[in-house]
């Protein structure tokens, strides 16, 4: 893995615009595919999956990127099929869900989301979301508060407007972690033979498969489980939603979480990069009365990879009060 690499991929988390990786476009056994046809015309690519459907039973999953795709959470969620269904879907312009680029923005992306609610026939909604996904989740409780039941964030980014938190401590923080991915990056290579200038391309993707779980998972040697590859993501997408949104609509997340009355459970492990070594969120726990946090030891920002147990469990508890 070249160092270049390393670098952007840190770059776009540190502009919000950070990708998941996936483990492929197959579907597990029972899921059912549609097409939702968004107010505009676009469609969008929906799975189904899990138990029978019923109002608290149903979650809507949100999955990271910008530009990133809904795949790469069914490891996440399978382990909970038994009790939840599970709605997934491609936000616009990722993968499966094409869509002009002038339409590429987060308040159409609340719209997509209404659209889906409606098509479900769901009042309001739970809603699961990993990393940049809980962009998407604070923007939908802000315009639609009477809509969401509850939300289960995993790995989710610090709300924007929060007033808690050092920012020379961050940016410190941040510096720590691209060092401490690059070093794990650079012994797992070595382990596994890839230090070599001359590599077939299927060498070549194993590496770089293991600089993306560098990155992603605390234990990098569970590389193998990052599957998937460039393809399924969109770099466009963050840049042509930083275009065309609004910087009002984008501003405090922290005052629409402290306003609602909406339970939030966060899910984040200690060496989630987005709040490497928690110096943000339980701050943001301790002070918002709706927020409750579980922290995940020796975990990263896929850590149902890490603490699978600890995980599964986790969001077990963040969706049990979904029950009505």
């Amino acid at each position: 893995m070249q160092p270049q690499i390393i670098r952007t991929w840190c770059a776009l988390i540190f502009v919000l615009s950070f990708a998941s990786p996936v483990t492929g476009q197959h579907l597990p056994d029972g899921a059912e595919d549609w097409y939702l046809e968004a107010s505009d015309g676009v469609d969008l690519y929906v799975v189904e999956f899990g138990a029978a459907a019923a109002p608290g039973d149903t979650v809507v999953v949100l999955h990271g990127g910008w530009g990133a795709e809904h795949s790469y959470l069914w490891p996440a969620i399978i382990p909970l099929a038994d009790r939840y269904h599970f709605v997934l879907y491609d936000q616009r312009g990722s993968l499966r869900s094409p869509a002009p680029d002038s339409t590429i923005s987060l308040q159409r992306f609340v719209s997509d989301l209404e659209d889906l609610r409606r098509e479900l026939g769901q009042e309001r909604l739970t809603i699961f979301a990993h990393s940049m996904g809980s962009r998407l989740a604070y923007t939908y409780l802000r315009k639609h508060p009477e809509h969401v039941r509850r939300l289960a964030l995993a790995g989710p980014l610090v709300p924007t407007g929060s007033p808690l938190g050092d920012k020379r401590k961050m940016r410190k923080v941040r510096k720590q972690f691209v060092q401490w991915a690059k070093k794990r990056e650079k012994a797992e290579i070595t382990e596994e033979g890839l230090d070599r200038d001359s590599l077939s391309d299927r060498e070549k993707t194993a590496r770089w498969r293991i600089g993306f779980a560098a990155g992603n998972i605390y234990h990098v040697e569970r590389w193998h489980q990052m599957e998937g590859g460039r393809a399924f993501y969109n770099g466009d997408i963050a840049e042509l939603i930083n275009q065309n949104t609004p910087d009002s609509l984008r501003a405090n997340q922290f005052e629409t979480l402290r306003t609602s009355e909406v339970p939030v459970r966060v899910i984040i492990g200690d060496h989630d990069l987005a709040d490497f070594g928690l110096v943000s969120w339980p701050a943001v726990a301790d002070t918002l009365e709706n927020v409750e946090i579980t922290t995940l030891e020796k975990a990263g920002h896929n850590a149902w990879i890490d603490r699978p147990g600890k995980f599964r469990d986790a969001i077990r508890r963040a969706l049990h009060a979904s029950e009505e």
